[in-house]
């Protein structure tokens, strides 16, 4: 009887894991879908922006106050797309990233959730965003 009561118990864990890594990658879904509809936006204010300079160009009156009103619209979409990302990328208290692919695994794992990498007991930092590497000064002739 005490082996059924322990098979019980491991399913039961079982279950429960499954079940919360169900969650979160439903949760994941919704952030990329959402991060989808953002980009669309983005995409969308962009050409509004190169519609209304193309109409200041053609017909030689320029609407500063329409080019602002996108831009700022611009500016507040990029602002949420940043804020989705870090939002994507920050580890709960207790979670560590995978060196391997960067997938967020809970505090306890041993080894990755998504690509089976072993954590090491150190939880690194998580990816760094890239920054874009400096332009090279203007060479001067002399």
């Amino acid at each position: 009887m005490a082996a059924l009561d322990d098979l019980m118990s491991k399913a039961k864990e079982l279950a429960d894991t499954v079940g919360k890594a169900t969650g979160e990658l439903v949760d994941d879904s919704r952030m990329k879908l959402q991060e989808l509809k953002l980009n669309s936006e983005l995409k969308d204010a962009y050409e509004r922006l190169g519609s209304v300079t193309y109409d200041a160009l053609k017909n030689g009156a320029e609407n500063k106050a329409l080019v602002d009103l996108v831009v700022s619209e611009i500016d507040g979409i990029l602002q949420s797309i940043e804020q989705l990302k870090a939002a994507r990328t920050a580890p709960a208290a207790g979670e560590r990233y995978c060196p391997q692919c960067g997938t967020t695994n809970g505090g306890d794992s041993v080894y990755c959730a998504r690509c089976g990498a072993p954590l090491s007991m150190a939880a690194p930092e998580p990816p760094a965003a890239e920054e874009p590497a400096p332009a090279p000064a203007p060479e001067t002739e002399a």
